[in-house]
């Protein structure tokens, strides 16, 4: 509503309600104080307007006003570039925010129902547009964004809808493994294929001797084959391979073998050591020769040492012991036993015992000391008897034999002393080393 209030009430007249370049919209006769005009509002009514007053003689022209014309957001909407939004770690994507119709619109974006207020290190905010340089796993998720726009003290709002950001990983190379188990036909493999990290879903397919075998297209990181097999039979080499719509990845080859327990148990034992010289744990570890899937058990001074204690702990499937604290309760004598787990009608192999005390010395390696300390007090021994024996040979024949022949023999018993002792000694040295554990 405009109304044109005039400074004399002079008739005839007539009032224009007239619009910027001149255009005029409505024209009444200025019968009344004051005169007034209606105008339907819509977007092309923003502008200035004044009124004009014209008689025979003269023409006047009021002050302009200007209209702002608001027109509350609707339509509101998100687009995505890259479309659909589907990338890798790495690239980067924009999303705008489009309005069907609004004047004026401001912008305020959510990430997961999270505001994301300003330009931050994960996103860059410029008006309508929302831009991420190299994506991350943590740019995943719903974007939306919502256009506002403000008339005096009321504020209009219009949301968009959700539109998702897919961040692919990258694929890892898999890793393949079997275990064995038994079914009515025999034993068979199952064969694990797997990727530690990417985006599924991802095509598996198992290869034997560069042979293709079984695929399979999986929503998951992993995928299982079977494979019959005959246990002590080398079957081949087994591969794997992983594909996604970026990546084709091979496996490590695996020999699909499945050997049974065999040859000898040994334990090989670490004490560990505190940096003041204390002795606070030992771990022992259990081995065999030959033995593709063994299951293995301990024995303390002849007895079964139960899967958990206080001061002990089973770790890597039973091949590893840890002595948590060494004390006369749990010093003594450890060995271990193996067999296939596949089988349990196979069986044992029994190590040798080993020995673990507080002072954190086996009694092999003082077995091995006295070894060398007697071996050592014998080669004194024969070596004083020797030279013993070397000096009233030669003094006899020093009575008998000229100078020269009588030095040559006493050099020559001589060396052949030092020899011995030498050979003694290096003897007694390999010895201590075959010895020690």
């Amino acid at each position: 509503m405009f109304q044109c209030k005039l400074s004399e009430l002079i008739f005839p007249r007539s009032c224009d309600l007239i619009k910027d370049s001149g255009d005029v919209l409505d024209t009444k006769l200025c019968e009344s104080q004051p005169v007034t005009f209606y105008l339907k509002v819509d977007d092309r009514s923003e502008g200035e307007y004044f009124c004009r007053v014209r008689t025979k003689e003269q023409t006047e022209t009021s002050n302009a006003v200007k209209l702002q014309v608001v027109i509350p957001v609707q339509g509101t909407h998100l687009a995505s570039e890259p479309s659909p939004p589907i990338i890798y770690e790495g690239a980067g994507f924009t999303l705008r925010c489009h309005v069907r119709r609004g004047t004026l619109p401001t912008y305020v974006w959510y990430h997961n129902k999270q505001l994301v207020a300003t330009s931050t290190p994960l996103h860059r905010l410029s008006g309508s547009t929302l831009t991420v340089e190299q994506a991350s796993e943590r740019h995943a998720g719903t974007y939306s964004c919502e256009a506002q726009n403000y008339i005096k003290d009321h504020t209009r709002h219009s949301s968009s809808r959700d539109i998702t950001i897919v961040v692919k990983k990258y694929l890892s190379a898999p890793r393949l493994s079997f275990r064995l188990y038994h079914d009515d036909s025999g034993y068979r493999a199952n064969i694990s294929c797997r990727s530690e990290r990417g985006t599924p879903p991802v095509t598996f397919q198992l290869l034997l001797d560069g042979k293709h075998m079984e695929a399979k297209q999986v929503y998951l990181l992993e995928a299982f084959f079977t494979l019959p097999v005959t246990v002590g039979l080398d079957m081949g080499v087994l591969r794997c391979s992983a594909q996604t719509d970026m990546h084709h990845l091979l496996s490590d080859p695996v020999d699909l073998e499945v050997a049974p327990v065999g040859g000898t148990a040994y334990i090989h034992m670490q004490y560990l050591w505190r940096t003041e010289s204390v002795l606070p744990a030992a771990l022992l570890q259990c081995n065999v020769t030959r033995g593709t899937f063994p299951i293995f058990s301990w024995s303390f001074n002849h007895s079964p040492v139960p899967p958990e204690g206080e001061s002990h702990a089973i770790i890597s499937h039973g091949s590893k012991l840890i002595l948590i604290d060494i004390n006369t309760g749990n010093s003594g004598y450890y060995s271990c036993r193996a067999r296939d787990s596949f089988n349990s009608s196979s069986s044992w192999l029994e190590s040798k015992e080993v020995m673990v005390n507080e002072t954190g010395i086996g009694a092999t390696y003082v077995e091995v000391i006295a070894v060398a300390f007697y071996c050592f007090l014998l080669v004194i021994i024969v070596g004083g008897a020797c030279c013993l024996l070397s000096t009233i040979k030669c003094r006899r024949d020093h009575d008998t034999s000229p100078n020269d022949q009588h030095m040559d023999i006493c050099e020559q018993t001589n060396r052949e002393t030092e020899t011995m002792s030498e050979a003694q000694v290096e003897e007694m040295e390999t010895v201590i080393m075959e010895k020690e554990v």
